[in-house]
């Protein structure tokens, strides 16, 4: 039995809402401000998700960086962290593929799309869709060349494995 796998096309993972602009209104996270104010809830995805993958103190140094990272980013545009628009991935992938290398950017781009999946799944959060990949579709730009990336990552892993 072959195990079911994930579609590397970012729209294939998106839901209904494709890019922004598909979203009504009363859907758009800015509207949940008040909510988040003082939250820090990266520590709440680390806490209850992110952790639990990785043992390693080295794993949860990786992950608390590239969180202090998103954090700072989205202090400085003056929203919270878990509420992004595609735009703000996108502007912050580009920055993060100017310091480091294409790799390196990967690894802090995931753990925020990883963020994103969770607080979509999340009951408490009232996301119905995600930044991350909707900057994927949006703009043919950073975050696509990161995409690029993951997808080229996953199928080398899934030709190894078969």
């Amino acid at each position: 039995m072959t195990r079911p796998t994930k579609p590397l096309d970012a729209r294939d993972r998106l839901g209904a809402y494709k890019r922004l602009d598909d979203v009504p209104n009363r859907y758009r996270l800015r509207n949940h401000a008040a909510a988040y104010d003082g939250r820090d809830v990266w520590g709440e995805f680390c806490q209850e998700h992110e952790y639990s993958k990785g043992e390693s103190d080295d794993f949860r140094r990786k992950v608390d960086r590239a969180g202090e990272r998103w954090r700072e980013f989205m202090a400085d545009r003056g929203r919270h962290h878990a509420l992004a628009t595609p735009e703000d991935v996108e502007e912050w992938t580009a920055e993060l593929l100017a310091e480091f290398t294409e790799h390196t950017a990967y690894k802090y781009w995931i753990r925020v799309e990883h963020f994103y999946r969770w607080l979509a799944w999340h009951t408490k959060h009232p996301h119905v869709y995600r930044p991350p990949l909707m900057a994927v579709v949006e703009f043919d730009g950073a975050a696509a060349h990161v995409w690029g990336v993951k997808a080229d990552d996953t199928e080398r892993r899934r030709r190894e494995r078969a």
